[in-house]
């Protein structure tokens, strides 16, 4: 028999609650394990798909724009005026009267004096700017055989060509055909006034004066407007379908077929609306 000294009970007793204290799942965590475990919610916001047709979008890309442009298109074409224009001047006198004198070369000439609506500018800095200058002098008749006429260009006669009157002015010939090419006409200016002399004895009919000046910047940019409603259309397009907006893309492509319907309706409205002004 053996004798032992501990307990039946010790060793066998030390050993099972080792055991269950080594089973037994120990909490290394301050707090609750639970919210560790549970799954936390994320509030996510749902992305719209750049795909999508968008019924709103087409419409406008089909309707609204191209309605828009037409009636801009043709605002521009009836109301601006092309800027060629403000640097091209015309101006005419109908049946003048000469009524006063100058001796040229010791003879008696008839004079005539017009202020013209015309840039002050010289011949002078016409000549050296290489403006357009052109005046004339015509008589009508019955027929072509009645019909006169004399001019001065500046692109085509010399400026060192020229006569002297009895108060030391200079006066430049013009150069006439017809019933006139019989007659001496010449010309001086003087700023925006041109005057006239000849030994012509009828009625003048008609006295005459026209030319141009170097194009300024606002009339270029006006010349450029009705090319920028177009290039601003093509370019509204081609953004709507790089930033993925097709639907206002497709519908920009069918408004290119109802600009023109725009722009003519948007004219005949226009047309009544300023028919009177």
């Amino acid at each position: 028999m053996v004798d032992n000294d501990s307990p039946w009970w010790g060793p066998d007793k030390q050993e099972q609650s080792s055991q269950t204290s080594s089973d037994t799942p120990k909490n290394v965590f301050s707090g609750d394990v639970s919210s560790f475990s549970t799954p936390q919610a994320v509030n996510v916001t749902q992305m719209k798909d750049p795909n999508q047709f968008l019924i709103s979008q087409f419409l406008i890309g089909l309707f609204l724009v191209p309605l828009i442009a037409g009636f801009l298109m043709s605002l521009i074409v009836l109301v601006i005026e092309p800027g060629d224009q403000d640097n091209w001047y015309y101006d005419s006198n109908y049946q003048p009267i000469f009524d006063d004198s100058v001796e040229i070369n010791d003879e008696d000439y008839n004079t005539l004096t017009v202020d013209f609506n015309i840039p002050n500018i010289d011949l002078y800095e016409i000549d050296d700017e290489d403006y357009y200058f052109y005046t004339g002098v015509s008589v009508y008749g019955d027929d072509w055989d009645d019909y006169g006429d004399c001019y001065f260009d500046v692109g085509y006669h010399r400026l060192n060509i020229y006569v002297e009157s009895e108060d030391n002015r200079r006066w430049y010939p013009m150069e006439c055909y017809g019933v006139l090419e019989d007659y001496n006409f010449y010309f001086l200016k003087n700023g925006q006034s041109i005057t006239y002399a000849t030994n012509y004895q009828s009625q003048i009919d008609n006295v005459q004066v026209e030319g141009d000046e170097d194009s300024d910047v606002s009339g270029i940019l006006v010349n450029f407007l009705p090319f920028l409603i177009p290039v601003a259309y093509f370019g509204i397009l081609v953004w709507s379908f790089v930033s993925k907006k097709k639907s206002l893309g497709f519908g920009l492509l069918g408004g290119i077929f109802v600009a023109p319907f725009s722009f003519c309706f948007s004219m005949i409205f226009l047309g009544f609306l300023f028919w009177d002004l």
